[in-house]
């Protein structure tokens, strides 16, 4: 059975405008190439962090709506963002849709 996603991901302030839809794309492809199913998107844009994290004052907020049947490809999904250095911060959670 399917299960609902969201990933939540805080890219550097250092990403710049143009390397933004590339790295969408990327979120939407490593979630497919595990397993899952991009539902949506969603650019939230860029924002001033609550604290510096990194010695970075902002972030590009990106939220990936996806489904995955029983959660197989989350782990090697998280695994691929911790190591990406432009990724400051990451959660996904299992919606009740």
């Amino acid at each position: 059975m399917a299960r609902a996603y969201e990933m939540m991901v805080v890219l550097s302030g250092d990403v710049n405008a143009e390397q933004i839809p590339d790295r969408m794309d990327g979120l939407r492809s490593l979630v497919s190439e595990n397993g899952g199913t991009v539902t949506d998107v969603i650019d939230w844009g860029r924002r001033r962090l609550a604290y510096p994290i990194r010695r970075n004052f902002e972030g590009h907020y990106v939220i990936t709506e996806f489904t995955s049947e029983d959660g197989a490809g989350n782990p090697e999904v998280e695994r691929a963002l911790r190591i990406d250095e432009s990724v400051l911060r990451h959660l996904i959670i299992r919606t009740d849709e």
